[in-house]
């Protein structure tokens, strides 16, 4: 359950030393959310050629979580708010890393919790919309996360394709972005929504890498009933490298609930430019959500990657990275003990090509043009 407080604004100034600032806000109200996941299970994956692992996982079916949201009322339609949310490792007790620049010279390390997913100041008005200012989802992994039958987590997720960068996992703004400001459209146009983006990496203006970790992205969509799509694009500059250069992401992806069935689709085009020429990945989801004895759901999802860098961009034995396809299968059934908790198992398998060695999400990584595969049961509790 979440937990919710209402103070006068005039108090909550109060409470930080910032009386003087009110003024003549008092009648103002604010509200201050707490809220959280907490998503454990038992894992099993298999690399073939290399071995297994068994694990207790997390997050399978949602991100564990822990955040805090709060709004004030400003009148007029206008309202301020925060959002702070930090993924968390409950097995082991701790939080995931971050990064502060968009770069791999920003990555953090897991440890204490950060807020890694969502951690901005925002304003937002009635017809104007909202503009945030802070660390965020970047526009192309919001398709992620509402347009895969898995959600983006767990052992089936598109991600484990569809994340792929120049390797076979994301460049440091392939999620999040810090440093950001962003502008999301109101939520009262008919159907229509939309937001942009604009990150920095923060570097000094004479580093030869100044413009490092700067991005840019947008969402547009449209949703009336059953039927839902959107389309989105973002560009990152990173001076080029052996897996690192300019990174261009965009999808678009749909879904359709006909009642017996709600049906997905996802499609996403990346491209890196690395010193040795373009990678470019081309990855393709289609799947289900359909309803099982009443308070259930079966989930199945089919995605393929086809690699289609130029001849140029070479494995470490010279084949061309054009080879390295994969294609992955998940299925799996969610049971609802109630609308906070509910109990998960999942199945994946990931066939590899070429010298390709994609790997289902917390698994190890199978020899080159090998198979990973996987299964989780677990339980999810949110609050």
């Amino acid at each position: 359950m979440k937990k919710q407080c209402m103070w006068p604004a005039v108090g909550l100034a109060g409470l930080t030393g910032l009386a003087s600032l009110a003024g003549g806000a008092a009648h103002a109200q604010s509200s201050v959310t707490m809220f959280g996941v907490v998503d454990l299970g038992i894992q099993y994956t298999h690399g073939a050629g290399v071995g297994s692992v068994k694990a207790l996982s997390n997050g399978g079916l949602s991100t564990s979580r822990l955040g805090f949201r709060g709004t004030e009322d400003l009148g007029g339609g206008l309202r301020a708010g925060f959002w702070l949310e930090g993924s968390l490792n409950p097995d082991t007790g701790g939080g995931r890393a971050s990064n502060s620049n968009n770069q791999t010279s920003g990555a953090g390390t897991a440890g204490p919790i950060t807020f890694d997913r969502m951690s901005f100041v925002s304003l937002s008005h009635d017809r104007l919309g909202e503009l945030r200012l802070g660390h965020d989802f970047i526009p192309t992994h919001y398709n992620s996360i509402y347009f895969d039958p898995f959600n983006a987590n767990g052992v089936a997720r598109a991600g484990n394709l569809t994340f792929a960068a120049a390797g076979t996992g994301p460049l440091p703004t392939g999620i999040t972005g810090s440093n950001t400001v962003s502008y999301w459209l109101p939520a009262n146009l008919g159907g229509l929504y939309g937001m942009a983006m604009a990150g920095t990496g923060e570097n000094d203006s004479t580093a030869a890498n100044r413009d490092d970790g700067n991005f840019a992205g947008a969402r547009i969509g449209f949703a009336s009933g059953a039927f839902d799509i959107a389309a989105a694009f973002t560009r990152t500059h990173y001076n080029a490298g052996a897996a690192i250069g300019k990174y261009s992401h965009a999808n678009i992806g749909g879904s359709w609930d006909a009642g017996f069935a709600k049906f997905f689709a996802l499609y996403n085009m990346v491209r890196v430019e690395v010193l040795a020429g373009t990678v470019r990945k081309n990855t393709a989801e289609i799947g289900a959500h359909i309803p099982a004895f009443e308070v259930g759901r079966i989930r199945i999802s089919y995605a393929y990657l086809n690699d289609r860098s130029d001849d140029s961009v070479r494995n470490a034995d010279g084949m061309p990275r054009n080879r390295d396809d994969a294609r992955q299968f998940g299925i799996g059934y969610v049971h609802n003990l109630s609308k906070r908790t509910a109990l998960y198992g999942t199945y994946a398998r990931l066939m590899n090509s070429g010298q390709a060695r994609y790997v289902v999400s917390g698994g190890v990584a199978p020899a080159a043009g090998q198979r990973s595969s996987g299964w989780e049961f677990g339980v999810r509790h949110a609050f």
